[in-house]
């Protein structure tokens, strides 16, 4: 083989030499009787993989093992076609077992993708090599053009891992049943020491922010709930509890509420408008979905003062991202991730490295002022219909949580 200098440019997490292949170069066909490969890897743990995150100058190698996959789609990007295939990796780690989505693209998931798939019942332990970690449900992994995969490879931790995973079969059966795994899943995104960004300099560029805020809706008239896929929560026109196949995951299930509603996020810097869906929601909202679907088909309110009042004492650490879909007045929206309260000391984000006097554009003064206007009398916020009279949940859904329905349900009269 001959060793060459990796021009600049395709330089990644400082290699600079690489070998060549040439026809003068002897390949011999390693006995495969062959026992432990004598080499060391450094391995990046799942819980430190959002250190990592949506930086292209930066790649991981990991260790895992496969214990299942979801449904290869094709995707147009660029006027251009490539097939991507999600896999499920576990591993143990500190006693706890983690799981992470693996996006395999093209020949990736032709090769070592079909390996894995004919496999996947022997528990096959991956190594990947340079691989991209990006924020799919909080943090996962991606294949990249300088990515390798090797499967079942001959090192003592990937043996080890095949032994724990023939061992611990009844809790992988539990962890494919539950799909835990296609939830955003907090261990891997959340650090005890998050930093946190101002509200004002929240931008929309941002793939994910982390926030200290208040939540109030209020002022928000809405509905709380839609009807959807039971397996991959998309939208469906579907009556509840009717059988159907979705149109997104293909899979046949009962049609289920789920709740879903706007916010106001709001610190001492700014307000911005987000959408917090599932459980997240019905913790906050403290009724479950079939019951805010209840409420609305009998055309009564939720008794929603206490969780009004109870919002206007807490603050709340949450993970946001910008949603494509923009209000009618033009403003950026945003979906809520994760969030959870946090201690009355520790209310005021402040980003390390931050000044703490924050300079605001005239465009996001204007903005705030109006938002944080209050009535003659000095009350609170004033009333804004953050639906833009648009109450269908079709309309107004964010578009990479669920699909558009095209259902038109009937407006309900707020009750007066």
């Amino acid at each position: 083989m001959i060793q060459r200098n990796i021009p600049p440019k395709f330089q990644t997490l400082g290699l600079t030499k690489q070998w060549v292949i040439t026809s003068k170069t002897v390949i011999e066909e390693v006995n495969g009787s062959e026992d432990i490969m004598p080499v060391k890897f450094s391995f990046t743990q799942f819980a430190d993989l959002a250190e990592y995150m949506d930086d292209r100058s930066k790649s991981v190698d990991v260790l895992g093992v496969v214990i299942s996959s979801l449904a290869k789609k094709t995707i147009t990007k660029n006027s251009k076609q490539s097939n991507v295939q999600k896999f499920v990796l576990l591993n143990e780690e500190c006693e706890m077992s983690q799981t992470v989505l693996l996006s395999l693209w093209d020949d990736f998931l032709n090769n070592e993708g079909q390996v894995l798939l004919n496999n996947m019942q022997s528990y096959p332990v991956i190594i990947g090599r340079r691989l991209k970690v990006t924020n799919y449900n909080g943090v996962a992994l991606s294949t990249w053009f300088d990515s390798a995969l090797l499967v079942d490879p001959p090192i003592q931790e990937a043996r080890q891992l095949k032994n724990w995973a023939m061992r611990n079969a009844k809790l992988i059966a539990e962890i494919i049943d539950a799909k835990s795994y296609i939830k955003y899943n907090p261990a891997l995104c959340f650090k005890p020491d998050q930093k946190t960004t101002l509200i004002c300099n929240v931008i929309p560029s941002q793939k994910t922010a982390w926030v200290k805020a208040k939540l109030s809706f209020d002022h928000i008239f809405q509905k709380y709930w839609y009807m959807s896929c039971a397996k991959c929560c998309r939208a469906t026109a579907a009556d509840y509890g009717i059988e159907f196949t979705c149109n997104s995951c293909k899979e046949k299930g009962p049609a289920m509420p789920r709740c879903r509603f706007d916010v106001d996020l709001s610190d001492d810097s700014g307000v911005i408008p987000a959408s917090i869906f599932g459980d997240l929601a019905e913790n906050i909202l403290t009724f479950t979905a079939l019951e805010a679907m209840d409420h609305f088909n009998q055309n009564l309110e939720l008794p929603l003062d206490f969780v009004h009042a109870r919002l206007k004492t807490k603050t709340f650490l949450v993970h946001i991202k910008p949603v494509q879909t923009q209000l009618a007045d033009a403003r950026q929206r945003y979906t809520i991730l994760y969030c959870s309260e946090v201690e009355p000391e520790f209310g005021h984000a402040q980003l390390t490295g931050e000044p703490e006097s924050v300079s605001v554009s005239a465009h996001q003064q204007t903005e705030n002022e109006h938002l944080l206007m209050t009535g003659d009398g000095g009350s609170g916020s004033k009333v804004r219909l953050r639906l833009s009279q648009k109450f269908d949940e079709a309309e107004t859904v964010d578009s990479n949580d669920f699909k558009s329905s095209d259902a038109n349900s009937k407006k309900k009269a707020k009750l007066g």
